[in-house]
């Protein structure tokens, strides 16, 4: 089910301190995800844009964020592979890539800046760790 936001239900978002919200591209149409940026941006919002695929690319083309996210999981299979990020890449010209999904370690890390991105989320790999931090320490 989608919603959809207005100033009015933005505002708690900003209220409770909320420095940014994420568009996953994979869940509106370009009509939507241009509102919810507007609203977003209009409230001071960071936008991060999420995408998967080249599909959801080409709905994306007209938007103005600078944050760019690529995730790595396959919605369909769930599989997870870095290649999503690099295949996309090309066509992010400009924009910063936000790499998601799928970095275990530092060579991941390493992997990724060689292909100049800089930009980690990383979600699964600090969840499963016993001390975060030594975790942050050993990647980065």
């Amino acid at each position: 089910e989608i919603y959809t936001l207005s100033l009015h239900d933005a505002l708690p978002i900003c209220v409770s301190g909320a420095d940014a919200v994420l568009l996953i591209a994979a869940a509106l149409d370009a009509e939507q995800l241009a509102h919810f940026e507007a609203v977003a941006h209009d409230l001071g919002l960071t936008v991060l844009l999420e995408l998967h695929d080249q599909s959801e690319l080409e709905k994306c083309r007209n938007m103005t964020t600078p944050l760019w996210g690529v995730n790595n999981r396959n919605l369909r299979t769930f599989e997870v592979t870095l290649q999503q990020t690099l295949d996309l890449l090309p066509e992010l010209t400009g924009k910063t890539v936000v790499t998601e999904s799928g970095i275990r370690n530092k060579d991941d890390v390493d992997f990724m800046r060689g292909h100049g991105v800089h930009t980690f989320l990383i979600g699964e790999t600090f969840m499963r760790a016993a001390d975060i931090e030594a975790e942050v320490r050993k990647l980065f």
